[in-house]
C-alpha cells in the first residue's frame, strides 16, 4: 500500500524530483548548451548505461568502499551492447555529466567518487564541497547554493518552472513555454 504523503507527491503533474530528465530540465547554463544537448541526446539514446554504471558502482563500493568512474565506464565500453553499431563510442567527454546525473539520481553515492570541477557543475548547478567527510571516500557533490544533493533542487524548491522541455523524439531542446 503507498502511503497517503507518497499519493500526494507522486501527483500526475508533479515530475519525480530525483530525475536525470528533471536534472536537464533545470539546467541553466547557457554556456554548456552544446554538451548538454550532446548529454542529454546519449543518456535518451542509451537508457540502460545509467542503470548498468550504477550497478557496476555498487559493487566496486561493497568491494573497496569507493568508485572509480574510469573502471565503471571501461566495463561499460566492454560489456554494453553496441546500439550505435561497430563505431558507437562511450564519449570520454561525457563522463563527468554522467557522474553528476548518477549522483543526483542516486544520492546515497555521493562521497564514494573522486570529483573534480567540471562543466556540468555550473550547467546543472552544482559544486564540490570545501571539505571531505571523514566517513568518505572523496568530496561531496551539492547544490550551487550549500544544501546537499538529497534536497531537491533549488529551482523546484523556489517553485520555478523548468528551463527546458526535455522530448522524447524530435528536437531535445525546446524552450519551456
Amino acid at each position: 500500500m503507498i502511503h497517503p504523503k507518497s499519493q500526494a507527491i507522486a501527483a500526475p503533474e508533479v515530475l519525480p524530483a530525483t530525475t536525470i530528465e528533471n536534472l536537464i530540465r533545470f539546467a541553466t547554463s547557457t554556456k554548456h548548451d552544446r554538451a548538454l544537448r550532446e548529454f542529454s541526446e546519449h543518456y535518451r539514446c542509451n537508457p540502460e548505461l545509467v542503470p548498468f554504471l550504477v550497478r557496476h558502482a555498487k559493487k566496486q563500493i561493497r568491494k573497496f568502499g569507493w568508485v572509480c568512474f574510469d573502471l565503471a565506464w571501461a566495463a561499460a565500453l566492454m560489456e554494453l551492447p553496441t546500439p550505435g553499431g561497430p563505431d558507437f563510442k562511450l564519449c570520454a567527454r561525457l563522463k563527468a555529466w554522467y557522474v553528476r546525473a548518477i549522483l543526483y539520481s542516486h544520492p546515497r553515492l555521493n562521497g564514494r567518487f573522486e570529483l573534480r570541477k567540471a562543466a556540468p557543475d555550473e550547467a546543472f548547478g552544482m559544486s564540490i564541497c570545501e571539505t571531505k567527510s571523514p566517513d568518505d571516500y572523496g568530496r561531496r557533490l551539492q547544490w550551487a547554493d550549500g544544501s546537499p544533493l538529497s534536497k531537491l533542487h533549488p529551482a523546484l524548491r523556489a517553485g520555478v518552472k523548468p528551463v527546458r522541455s526535455v522530448q522524447a523524439q524530435g528536437e531535445l531542446f525546446t524552450e519551456a513555454a
